[in-house]
This record gives structure tokens, sequence and C-alpha cells, in this order.
């Protein structure tokens, strides 16, 4: 009967001993993109992610997309670049055309986009034909063998004040 008590005493130490340590330890809960820049323990190696941050802005707040608040956006122009559905080889050649055109047009956005079964990359935020028009021109100066390809596409664009 004594050894009961001494067991049972001893249990219920124990867990309140765990559960105050739980009180008094600071949780953080930690989003997915905080978690991924994280060092793995054994290899040291860290995920990077490059990505528009409104992404992360939509986890972080919890909305969907239909409540997120960021820039608006309206109707205008892009100059598509690229567009295929090699199976094989399309998303490769979409991110090769990207780092291109974000290497020789740095203040232009360019957006790369996979709607099976095809990898498009899209670049620009213009409000008007024309201005769409002449970038392009800039492209093909720049990417002659990419002529063919290269055309202007109506889409929602995202608002940057002087395009």
């Amino acid at each position: 009967m004594n050894r009961l008590f001494i067991t049972t005493g001893l249990i219920l130490f124990l867990f309140s001993a765990v559960t105050s340590a739980q009180d008094s330890t600071e949780i953080k809960q930690q989003n997915i993109f905080e978690s991924l820049a994280i060092p793995d323990s054994g290899t040291k190696a860290k995920v990077v992610v490059h990505q528009d941050e409104r992404i992360e802005q939509l986890f972080s707040s919890k909305k969907n997309t239909k409540g997120f608040q960021g820039r608006p956006t309206f109707s205008g122009y892009r100059v598509q670049v690229f567009s295929s559905n090699t199976q094989r080889t399309a998303k490769n050649e979409a991110f090769k055309v990207e780092k291109q055109i974000r290497d020789l047009f740095p203040n232009e956005e360019v957006y790369v986009n996979y709607t099976s079964p095809f990898w498009k990359v899209r670049v620009g935020d213009f409000n008007s034909m024309e201005k769409a028009q002449a970038f392009r021109a800039e492209i093909i100066d720049a990417f002659p063998q990419i002529k063919s390809e290269t055309y202007i596409v109506k889409e929602q664009i995202n608002y940057t004040g002087s395009k």
C-alpha cells in the first residue's frame, strides 16, 4: 500500500514538472518559410526560397487569395517570350529564359507560369499596348532568335505606378 502511494506521488510529481516546464518555455510557432530557412542539423544545408513577398504574406495572415490586400491589379499587357509543352525540357528552358531576361532587363518583372501542359514566361506590367509593343521591340533586339515566339498578351497585371 505504501509502495502504491509512493509510485502515485512520484508519477504526479513528474507530470507536474513536465507540464510546468512546458508552460515556462515559450513556444514560437514558425511558418513554413521560417522552418525551411533553418539549417539541417546533420548537413547544415538550408533551403532558400525566392518568391513574391505576397505568397508569404498570404501564409502569415491566414487569408485566402480573395481577402488579400496586396498591390492592386488591373487589365493590362505582358510580353510572352516563351511557351513550351515539351515535357522533358520545358521547365528548365523556362527558368533559363527567365534568368536571361532578368539579367538583361533587371527593372522588369518576369513571370514564369505553368498551366498544364504549358510552361510560359511573360515579362512586364504594361498599362498600354503601345508600351508593351515598345518593350517587345527591345526584347526582339536583344534576342532575335525568339522573334516568332514573342507576342503581347492581355492579362491582369500588377500596379506599378509608372508603366
